[in-house]
């Protein structure tokens, strides 16, 4: 069955035929040589289904007259978009997620219908016409159902709301869903706290589990604040145990404990969590793998900014770490599956913008 629009670019329409192939949508303009746009490289899609547009990076085109195929149309690519996204940008591994929800979000940064999926902790959104962003239960502080106004309202630690309506029957579901991933983080802390700060009062271990969750950047200030004696703790159990203890007190030395951070993620396991270590200095900045030997030590630029964009990328142990320092030329090859996140996902076009060198290691010595 062929199928036919109106296809426009650049201000310009001419009649086309198009088609999905898999995870590619093929257009074949008039006159013209085919195009296959690939659908995780779409960065927004809106439409009324009689028309779908798809922005690009390089620009926005629309398919109009779709005429009666288009609303399937758009309701495939609203369903398929956001998992292919997702897994383009590195927010999720591409599984097609049990449950979707519907509704709409108001918060300071968003607002407006949208389509999300949990998936390890975090909610991936997609806005209308809007690329994927991502909400983390890490920095959820409450989850509150309001019954009457079905209204789920998450309140983050700076005090910020985000209110999730619109949800129909699945409402609960939602908060339950939201509560569950929070939950989990905090008995993934608590496991995390009784094997590497023992010495730890359990009472100190409870309120830090509550409050400094997996994926959570926080200064030795507030985490001293939460848990009184953590930082004699820290030095004497985690830090101690960690194969960078020595570049990690280096580093720290007459640095304020306002100035100096810890993240970590959770354990799969065994397997150590990996612990960061942020410290700044005015503008500059080092990010030190504490946990691991073969990890490179990362330099900023940065101010009070800084910590909230690092812990994006605590959060996010997917993106390669050449995605954050080779020239976007080099994400090619092999490498090229981290190209678009590099490109696209602002988080990371941040830091990389901030980026400023690396310091190797190679069996005890630097380069």
């Amino acid at each position: 069955m062929v199928r036919t629009c109106r296809l426009v670019r650049a201000g310009r329409g001419v009649a086309a035929q198009w088609r999905r192939e898999g995870d590619d949508l093929i257009l074949s303009p008039a006159g013209e040589p085919a195009l296959a746009v690939r659908i995780g490289e779409v960065s927004g899609i809106s439409g009324d289904g009689f028309t779908v547009r798809l922005r690009l990076p390089d620009g926005e085109m629309a398919l109009e007259r779709l005429g009666g195929d288009g609303p399937t149309l758009l309701e495939e690519l609203r369903r398929d978009w956001p998992v292919l996204r997702a897994a383009v940008l590195r927010l999720a591994g591409g599984e097609r997620p049990n449950h979707v929800f519907t509704g709409n979000l108001e918060s300071s940064g968003a607002r407006g219908p949208f389509r999300g999926f949990f998936v390890d902790g975090r909610l991936i959104i997609a806005l209308e016409g809007e690329d994927l962003f991502a909400l983390f239960a890490a920095d959820c502080a409450s989850v509150v159902f309001d019954e009457e106004a079905y209204a789920v309202r998450m309140t983050g630690w700076d005090g910020d709301q985000t209110v999730f309506t619109r949800l129909g029957g699945t409402s609960a579901a939602f908060a339950g869903a939201l509560t569950a991933a929070r939950e989990t983080l905090a008995l993934q802390a608590g496991e995390v706290f009784a094997r590497y700060l023992p010495t730890l009062a359990a009472r100190s271990r409870a309120e830090l589990a509550s409050q400094w969750l997996p994926g959570r950047l926080m200064s030795f200030a507030e985490l001293e604040r939460v848990a009184s004696g953590f930082a004699a703790a820290f030095s004497a159990s985690w830090l101690a145990a960690s194969p960078r203890a020595a570049s990690g007190k280096e580093l720290m030395a007459d640095i304020e404990p306002s100035d100096r951070f810890l993240g970590y993620g959770a354990a799969a396991g065994d397997a150590d969590p990996f612990l960061w270590l942020l410290v700044q200095r005015q503008e500059a900045s080092t990010l030190e793998l504490l946990s691991h030997d073969d990890y490179a030590t990362y330099l900023f630029q940065g101010g009070r900014e800084l910590p909230g964009l690092i812990e994006g990328l605590i959060r996010f142990p997917e993106f390669s770490r050449e995605a954050l320092y080779l020239p976007l030329a080099q994400l090619a090859g092999e490498r090229g599956i981290y190209a678009t996140a590099a490109r696209d996902f602002p988080l990371l076009r941040e830091l990389r913008t901030r980026f400023c060198g690396r310091k190797i290691h190679h069996q005890g010595h630097e380069d």
